[in-house]
């Protein structure tokens, strides 16, 4: 049997290694790479890019950096406007699931310029599909991007707080309930919701009572 040189053995050797980066070029042909261009399709943020990154963290690395804080790409992924909590975590990581209850704070502090951007929650506020839903429409019905309002009516008092969803719920006679049903307000059956609004029967409001309407 011949004998492998070791010219032929570097051969070998470059072979692999041209077949590794060929690999590496189009490693990210599942999340629609375009190697000629060197550009992500038109359609690849907001949500076009997550299933990739949920499958294959590093294919995302090779170009944004182990860190993904740029890279041969630079472009982070960790800036205001896209991952502010972390490569996996749109959110600070220490919200959890208590996003509806911590962002204030944060918001309070840092603005929100992190939150109405055209990627997160639209640069109004009013959500973006695929990505961060309607601020608006889902929790802060009153409210603009510069001065958000949980409820229609304006109030700094409890007695104030009584009068104007009294007022509300008055000028809009059968009505469903559904912007205070919900997850981040007073919960789906108006039970309360923690570190968020309270239950509507408790606290001296609605005692024993339903202030729900008849379901249909």
């Amino acid at each position: 049997m011949p004998q492998i040189t070791t010219k032929a053995l570097s051969f070998a050797v470059l072979g692999v290694l041209a077949l590794a980066l060929s690999g590496c070029g189009d490693a990210n042909q599942q999340a629609t790479f375009d190697t000629t261009s060197g550009k992500h399709p038109a359609s690849w943020l907001p949500a076009g890019h997550s299933v990739a990154a949920e499958e294959n963290i590093n294919g995302c690395a090779e170009c944004h950096g182990e860190e993904l804080t740029g890279g041969i790409a630079k472009v982070s992924c960790l800036t205001v406007g896209c991952h502010i909590g972390g490569a996996t975590s749109a959110h600070p990581v220490l919200w959890g699931q208590l996003a509806y209850a911590l962002h204030a704070g944060y918001v309070t502090t840092n603005g929100n310029a992190s939150c109405a951007t055209a990627l997160c929650h639209g640069t109004d506020l009013l959500g973006v599909a695929d990505s961060g839903p309607s601020c608006a429409i889902n929790c802060h019905m009153a409210g603009t991007a510069q001065a958000p309002q949980v409820h229609a009516w304006v109030a700094t008092t409890v007695a104030e707080q009584i009068a104007g969803h009294k007022a509300y719920f008055d000028a809009t006679p059968g009505t469903s309930y559904t912007t205070c049903r919900n997850n981040a307000c007073h919960g789906a059956t108006l039970g309360g919701v923690f570190a968020s609004g309270p239950s509507c029967s408790q606290l001296g409001c609605h005692g024993s009572g339903n202030p729900l309407p008849a379901e249909n």
